[in-house]
């Protein structure tokens, strides 16, 4: 693969069935030492091309990659937001899988801001003579990225509808399980349910209060934003009463 952090800076890991893999990976963050002089990053950061500070200026202030050679039966984790490139080294399989949790939803719309403002850049000509710029600027950034701000949105209400039914059904449990000190509330457990409300809620109230994000019509969006906040923020009272 290339040199790229995974979509919506998510987790993700990888389990070899067979074969064998070279991953180079670079903390969040180390990814702005390698960019070229127009702001973009190289395709293979094994170029010799980087050591070229005419095009690569800040090349020499990055740190060495994290190197991996993962074998058949291994699983490589790697943290949000981690640029990395993976080469296989010989006929490969594996099973990758990419997850966002309570830890990494707000780099998630970290990442979703900065895409939508580098394209708000890109047609910042035509701001001025279109009606609908800021909703073109939507579009085009759903077909970059798979998302827009009101798609978020709803990934933002399924994940706290779920958390909530989690905790409504763990207040049954623990009701009905008296003298129990270890009454089994969920397979997720109700703190983690918890913590992930919380985030939830500071993420969300940061979408609310962004000026692109109000410039859309949200009238379609059910439960409205303010409505549901109060129900996260109510259920979080609730569960730690």
């Amino acid at each position: 693969t290339p040199f790229h952090a995974d979509v919506f800076r998510s987790y993700s890991w990888s389990a070899n069935v067979c074969g064998r893999k070279r991953w180079l990976l670079y903390p969040a963050g180390q990814e702005e030492f390698l960019k070229d002089r127009h702001g973009n990053l190289p395709f293979d950061v094994t170029a010799p091309d980087l050591r070229d500070k005419r095009i690569y200026p800040r090349y020499s202030q990055s740190q060495p990659p994290l190197e991996i050679l993962q074998e058949a039966g291994e699983i490589v984790f790697i943290p949000s937001g981690w640029h990395h490139q993976v080469h296989n080294l010989e006929d490969t399989i594996s099973i990758n899988h990419n997850w966002v949790n309570g830890c990494n939803v707000a780099v998630m719309w970290s990442f979703l801001q900065d895409e939508l403002a580098a394209v708000q850049r890109e047609i910042s000509q035509w701001k001025d003579p279109m009606d609908d710029w800021h909703l073109q600027c939507q579009l085009i950034m759903k077909s970059c990225t798979g998302i827009d701000y009101k798609e978020f949105y709803n990934f933002l209400k399924v994940i706290a509808e779920n958390r909530i039914s989690v905790l409504e059904k763990g207040l049954d449990e623990e009701s009905s399980s008296q003298n129990n000190s270890k009454a089994a509330i969920s397979t997720l457990g109700m703190l983690h349910a918890v913590f992930d409300l919380k985030r939830t809620v500071k993420v969300l109230s940061s979408l609310s209060a962004n000026e692109d994000f109000r410039k859309l019509d949200l009238t379609s969006l059910s439960p409205s934003p303010e409505a549901l906040l109060q129900h996260l923020e109510s259920a979080i009272d609730t569960a730690l009463l």
